[in-house]
């Protein structure tokens, strides 16, 4: 898909996500691009990119699942327990995740969800810093939504709209980088040709894999389902 913008949005295609990932990692974590690895995202976070992440609910019907903060200033976050939204302070570099998260979804959601706001903040820091002068006391922000965008009505998407599409499209291959990715499912292959008959009457080769990969990479099955169909290898559910 052409990503054809008059704005500041930086113009990423589908064809630039791998690429975008690899670049990603190149600068905060090269190891992950050396051997297969499960990227410790949340560590890559604090530790190489100098961001805080702090555990607040976003929204009231989980349809928020996490939230870049670009500049400080007050944010909105939902307060559960008297059931109302209210402003609190934010500092800029904060990736803020909803609590229920991992209850509600799975870790690989989690970890897919630090890993869309990582890029936000590597990815369109500058676009966001440079709107802030129109609200100087309110966080500049970019929230992670539950819902894909619908790609039928490209046309009249936002600039918001773009930078969400980028970051969900690059975020799982940060998680699961192209060539250490092929190299896991080589070994699952391997290993599940190598595997006593009993154990492959429950489970097929398809679901062997994504299995396996979902619980190696620490990504959700759907993730690791995804990222299969985009590789070399003709496996089918």
């Amino acid at each position: 898909m052409p990503v054809l913008l008059e704005s500041n949005v930086p113009h990423i295609c589908k064809t630039d996500f791998d690429n975008e990932a690899v670049e990603f990692l190149e600068k905060y974590y090269p190891e992950a691009l050396e051997r297969p690895l499960a990227v410790p995202i949340a560590d890559v976070a604090r530790h190489r990119m100098g961001l805080r992440i702090v555990e607040k609910r976003l929204s009231e019907d989980f349809s928020i699942l996490g939230q870049m903060c670009f500049t400080s200033g007050l944010t909105e976050i939902y307060d559960k327990e008297n059931d109302e939204y209210k402003e609190v302070k934010a500092r800029y570099g904060t990736i803020i995740i909803d609590p229920d998260t991992i209850s509600k979804r799975n870790e690989g959601c989690k970890n897919n969800t630090i890993a869309h706001e990582c890029f936000h903040w590597h990815k369109h820091r500058d676009y966001y810093i440079a709107t802030s002068v129109r609200m100087p006391k309110k966080s500049v922000k970019q929230h992670c939504s539950c819902e894909a965008k619908d790609e039928s009505v490209i046309e009249s998407w936002t600039d918001e709209d773009w930078l969400d599409w980028q970051a969900r499209g690059v975020a799982p291959r940060i998680l699961m980088p192209y060539a250490p990715f092929c190299e896991k499912v080589e070994e699952l292959l391997e290993q599940y040709d190598s595997f006593q008959a009993t154990r492959k009457r429950w489970l097929s080769l398809y679901g062997w894999v994504v299995n396996g990969a979902a619980s190696f990479f620490k990504v959700s099955k759907q993730s690791a389902q995804i990222r299969l169909s985009e590789t070399r290898f003709c496996l089918q559910g």
